[in-house]
């Protein structure tokens, strides 16, 4: 099952009869890029939110793209995504690697995130626990790890980010690989449930999320250029540096997300 949820707007193009489905992941809030209040799909869809969010959807609105909103696992959306089925034309908060890039385009980066490995400790301790003797690393079900190279990737997998936090707090795995913000700004929105200290060690090399358009989606090319376009026109007038000043501050203080559109 999912959700939709509509946008009247109308598509410049004249072989658009229908509303774009523009996909959201909802298993995991994914601060302060995409995020929500409430456990309900109408909930979601009623506080959906977030600096990603905001760039992708003001872009269909300053094209006239008439969007409805789909709510489904991760995991489901790309499965959407590679099909001809056009229930899912577009997402967000997408990293590139190639087996996406056989079904998919991408826009140039919204944003780039820190890498690395959370685990229950303090977080202003200098000590850091072995990273290369553990076998013992979580994850998530769906999420792309290939940036992490040669880095110790997840035995263990959840559905969820918040189970993955569970399983890491009762000490079902040492570490928990991934992105380093929206974890941190999950936990402090309340949005995640974490009630013993987190401390993190980070990668040296940022992840880049893109818009991800499915190759079978009407004018796929023309939806990627667009997107581009506003993202480029945003970054002159300033909108991207007004937009993280909103949403960044609230949410986390550090590490700082690396803007890639300016």
């Amino acid at each position: 099952m999912w959700l939709t949820l509509f946008s009247f707007r109308v598509w410049a193009g004249p072989s658009i009869s229908e509303p774009l489905n523009v996909c959201v992941g909802d298993g995991s809030p994914w601060p302060p890029y995409t995020y929500w209040q409430g456990e309900t799909r109408q909930q979601k869809a009623d506080t959906l939110t977030g600096y990603a969010t905001d760039l992708v959807l003001t872009a269909l609105d300053r094209n006239d793209i008439a969007y409805q909103l789909v709510f489904m696992p991760w995991a489901r959306v790309q499965h959407e995504l590679a099909r001809e089925s056009g229930r899912c034309a577009l997402t967000w908060d997408a990293s590139y690697k190639p087996e996406r890039a056989q079904y998919s385009r991408f826009t140039q980066p919204l944003y780039s995130i820190s890498l690395g490995y959370l685990y229950v400790g303090a977080p202003d301790t200098q000590a850091q626990p072995n990273l290369s003797a553990t076998q013992s690393v979580c994850g998530v079900n769906g999420y792309n790890y290939a940036a992490f190279g040669d880095n110790p990737r997840p035995r263990f997998e959840a559905n969820t980010l918040q189970q993955a936090l569970r399983m890491l707090e009762a000490g079902r795995c040492r570490f928990l690989a991934s992105e380093i913000e929206p974890v941190l700004g999950g936990i402090r929105l309340g949005l995640y449930q974490f009630s013993s200290d987190i401390a993190y060690i980070t990668l040296p090399n940022p992840k880049a999320f893109h818009a991800q358009v499915s190759r079978y989606a009407p004018q796929a090319n023309d939806l990627v250029a667009q997107i581009d376009a506003y993202l480029d026109s945003a970054a002159q007038h300033g909108e991207l540096q007004a937009l993280r000043a909103q949403y960044f501050q609230s949410v986390t203080s550090q590490p700082q997300p690396q803007p890639t559109s300016e």
